[in-house]
């Protein structure tokens, strides 16, 4: 089998470092969602508002990819400092943690900010959209409800871990609210997918 982007992303994912992780999935799961979306506008074009949708939907495939790649990042920054350190001191491990979690926590909100807003678009898509492909709106719809819970995940054990490590109200007050948005929204996407894809 010829070495691909899939399979290289495939094969650091099966790795044990941590980069990518499950939120960097999540992002690619998202962006799947959003080029299904662009393919069925753009398979759409008698409606003049498909144009837009694959404009917006292609720039949250772009925003959704970046920030998974962001969210790798810190999710190795955030392995390494749960490592014991080398010395064997412990004195400082717990600012590490803080540290790194803030930055994991802000990777899994934007991840779960642009999943929303594909949920959105896909939503309008799924009235607008050429009737004969409602069954891909409704795949788009299952990876987008697969991205929203892995932000979630991500965002409520982000919190946890922060609290166990330090003062986290702060964070938890930026952020606890979005978790419920994408677990609410999850469900919102699967309702909807499970009617488009009613025979």
């Amino acid at each position: 089998m010829p070495d691909t982007a899939l399979d290289a992303l495939l094969e650091g994912l099966a790795a044990d470092r941590g980069n990518p992780g499950g939120g960097t999935a999540g992002g690619v799961i998202t962006a799947i969602g959003a080029a299904l979306g662009q393919m069925v506008a753009r398979y759409s074009s008698d409606v003049a508002e498909a144009a837009g949708l694959n404009e917006r939907l292609g720039s949250l495939r772009a925003r959704a990819i970046a920030a998974a790649e962001r969210d790798g990042e810190a999710s190795g920054a955030l392995g390494a400092a749960l490592r014991p350190a080398e010395d064997g001191s412990e004195d400082d491990r717990d600012r590490r943690i803080v540290s790194a979690v803030t930055d994991a926590v802000q990777t899994s909100a934007e991840l779960g900010r642009v999943a929303l807003a594909v949920l959105s678009e896909l939503t309008d898509l799924s009235t607008l959209g050429n009737r004969h492909l409602l069954a891909d709106v409704a795949v788009a719809l299952d990876a987008v409800a697969a991205g929203l819970g892995a932000a979630a995940t991500n965002l409520r054990g982000g919190l946890t871990l922060a609290a166990a490590h330090g003062d986290a109200r702060a964070l938890h007050d930026a952020h606890d609210d979005l978790a419920q948005r994408l677990l609410d929204a999850r469900r919102e996407a699967r309702t909807l997918a499970e009617r488009l894809g009613e025979p």
